[in-house]
């Protein structure tokens, strides 16, 4: 199942020593290399302009996506926005039989709109 993680430092980031911070982010920088190369992290951009990383990920589960993040080093000094991702044809085809649906339900003259024809 695909992901869209947006993970953002807090201001508390910056309150740490720089080469804490500098040794945070080193490890950080490992610690999602190692990520991509597991094929958990699909893609990973950064945001200009802002204190927040865009990843894309693949997990079974998001208990299995949860497990993965809290390892990560700068967990305690992020917050995160996780959203399930679907994919678009599939939703399409899915509102689509619905709507087929629907129609069966309706009776012949209530199908279309007045004066839409």
């Amino acid at each position: 199942m695909k992901f869209l993680s947006l993970c953002t430092l807090k201001d508390s980031f910056s309150m740490l020593p720089p080469a804490t911070g500098r040794q945070l982010l080193e490890l950080t920088l490992s610690w999602s290399d190692q990520q991509r190369k597991d094929g958990k992290i699909l893609e990973l951009y950064a945001m200009p302009g802002a204190k927040t990383t865009m990843a894309i990920c693949e997990h079974p589960s998001a208990e299995d996506l949860n497990q993965t993040l809290i390892t990560m080093p700068l967990y305690g000094f992020m917050d995160f926005e996780i959203y399930p991702l679907s994919d678009i044809s599939h939703s399409m085809k899915a509102s689509i039989e619905s709507m087929k649906a629907a129609e069966r339900m309706m009776p012949a003259g209530a199908r279309e709109p007045a004066g839409v024809r």
